[in-house]
């Protein structure tokens, strides 16, 4: 059996580099014609809405396709951030999708959207992101990413938090759910050794009844 397969796809290869076919030739050729589009990497774009997209393929000659006219329709779907290409013959397109992690809710004007790890905004907002922490201020959307990688490494319990709020001065508060908050100064490295000091204090017993941490002194820290 596996001879013959073998023998088969060497009569194939030789007939098609014996032959010239046009582009319209390939198309209408049966042989090789998509049946299956696998779609895999989805966890929250719209799955639906990729895979109506990709319906315009099916039946199309998997040897005369580009995969660029694969990418073309799906591309600016919310959340895509790259998509891999994989032609399994004789009938098969598998697409794998990476898709840009959410990391917190923009909340403005009483609108709530998805703010995504490139600074972008998705409007279709629903209760899967309610783990989310909430992100408030003006271009607060803008300045979050950096600072979320700040907060995530310096192995911040984002779950204690309860939002996020920017100031145009350049700086943030942090609110956490046990109702601390820790105001921040202004400036991505001075904010990264606050959150550090506080992190090392916070557990301290001495240190556990104060609600207001105030770092935004320089070389002080204020509690309340």
């Amino acid at each position: 059996m596996k001879k013959k397969k073998i023998f088969f796809w060497i009569l194939l290869f030789i007939f098609l580099t014996t032959y010239q076919f046009s582009q319209d030739k390939l198309s209408n050729y049966s042989l090789f014609q998509i049946e299956e589009i696998e779609v895999k990497g989805i966890k929250n774009a719209d799955t639906f809405e990729i895979e109506e997209k990709l319906k315009i393929f099916k039946g199309k000659n998997l040897l005369s396709i580009n995969t660029k006219e694969l990418i073309k329709p799906i591309f600016f779907t919310d959340f895509i951030k790259d998509i891999k290409i994989n032609k399994i013959y004789p009938d098969k397109i598998k697409i794998t999708i990476q898709e840009y992690k959410p990391i917190g809710v923009f909340f403005q004007n009483e609108n709530k959207n998805i703010l995504i790890e490139n600074g972008k905004l998705i409007k279709n907002y629903n209760s899967k992101f309610n783990s989310l922490p909430l992100v408030y201020g003006e271009k607060a959307n803008e300045n979050f990413p950096l600072f979320y990688k700040i907060i995530t490494n310096s192995n911040f319990d984002l779950k204690k938090v309860d939002h996020f709020r920017y100031f145009q001065s350049g700086r943030w508060d942090i609110q956490l759910k046990d109702g601390k908050l820790i105001k921040l100064p202004s400036g991505m490295d001075k904010s990264e050794d606050s959150i550090k000091k506080f992190l090392s204090l916070k557990e301290k017993e001495n240190f556990k009844r104060f609600k207001v941490f105030d770092f935004r002194t320089k070389n002080q820290l204020i509690m309340k």
